[in-house]
């Protein structure tokens, strides 16, 4: 099958690393000059939007995804006349919208943050209630931390803070962040991998764990997850993110509907990694499943890229694969991640502690 992808970036590219056997051909469409995706596959260099790429996607490819949620829908609702696409555009105009993302788990009973809609200051202050905490987001184009806001007791909403459609959530008191990566093949095939926990740094994800502390709601996180697979009727990988809150239930944050940086571990963590398994979805092509897994973690690189005496350093001590994305140093960037496996789950508590003291 020829696959086009929208976006070129790690996340593409390592859809197509994923890809040992070139069972498909690839095709990457992205505006940058030279995004991490162009070295592994055919790079049309245009916007998302652009009517002849549209065109030419519909009649060379056999179905196309993406590799960021923020691509324009209308463009996908074009492909889709022609060809599949994975995640719909529906689910994807779902998930790239806040309050909508929220209506759903609603609509579906799903556990969530109490929230409101947010069109002016106006909006903002009447809806604040001056003892609780909240945080401030907007509708759209918010990831990593960027485009929100913490709002505290007692504090007076800047003037500049409502410029575009927000969602107001209340702040939930959690103990841990976790997120399910849920895999729907076009047949219907579904399989989960196990809960990770997320810890993050100044709004972005730091690091990822398995196994979690928090296996046993493996099972209610499943129920969850496929709730919104049926709803949406996905194809892919769909990764929901959840807080664990002082009760110890799940409270569903957000979703994600693409591979997912809290899945990168499973490139050597797991016999099936979460990009394999997204192909292997869209292309219909998943059988039996039987996830083999070892115990690791995933550190991001943000900002900076490591030196070399301590990429050597670590590899000397660990179990390492390192990733680079081929980017340049800027400011809360994701630059690569590290993934160590270790043998012995009992000492993955003591091993990252030895990991975050050299690097």
């Amino acid at each position: 099958m020829k696959i086009a992808i929208f976006g070129a970036g790690q996340l593409a590219m390592m859809m197509v690393q994923a890809d040992t056997e070139k069972k498909h051909k690839y095709t990457v469409i992205d505006p940058s000059e030279s995004p991490p995706a162009c070295k592994y596959a055919e790079h049309i260099q245009t916007e998302y939007t652009d009517i002849n790429t549209i065109k030419k996607i519909s009649n060379d490819c056999d179905l196309a995804t993406i590799d960021f949620e923020n691509v324009d829908v209308s463009a996908m609702k074009e492909i889709e006349k022609e060809i599949p696409v994975y995640p719909s555009s529906r689910a994807l105009e779902i998930c790239q919208d806040r309050i909508k993302e929220k209506d759903l788990f609603k609509h579906l009973e799903i556990s969530t943050t109490n929230y409101c809609e947010i069109n002016s200051l106006e909006d903002l202050k009447n809806n604040i209630n001056n003892k609780k905490s909240y945080i401030l987001k907007t509708r759209r184009f918010g990831y990593d931390g960027k485009n929100q806001y913490r709002i505290y007791p007692g504090t007076r909403p800047s003037t500049n803070l409502v410029s575009s459609p927000c969602i107001l959530e209340e702040f939930v008191e959690f103990q841990a962040e976790v997120s399910l990566i849920a895999v729907r093949s076009v047949n219907g095939t579904v399989f989960f991998y196990p809960l990770v926990e997320n810890r993050h740094k100044d709004g972005i994800l730091d690091m990822s764990i398995y196994p979690s502390n928090y296996q046993h709601l493996q099972k209610s996180a499943e129920d969850i997850g496929s709730k919104l697979l049926d709803k949406m009727n996905y194809v892919g990988v769909l990764v929901v993110e959840f807080f664990i809150d002082k009760n110890d239930y799940l409270v569903a944050n957000e979703m994600a509907p693409r591979v997912h940086n809290s899945g990168h571990w499973t490139i050597e963590g797991s016999n099936i990694s979460q990009f394999s398994a997204h192909i292997s979805a869209i292309t219909n092509s998943i059988k039996f499943v039987k996830l083999k897994l070892k115990p690791s973690f995933m550190y991001n690189i943000i900002s900076n890229h490591i030196a070399e005496d301590k990429i050597l350093q670590l590899s000397n001590k660990f179990d390492m694969y390192f990733h680079d994305y081929h980017k340049s140093s800027r400011d809360k960037r994701k630059l690569g991640h590290i993934t160590c496996t270790v043998e012995d789950k009992d000492k993955l508590k003591e091993k990252i502690k030895e990991f975050k003291s050299i690097i």
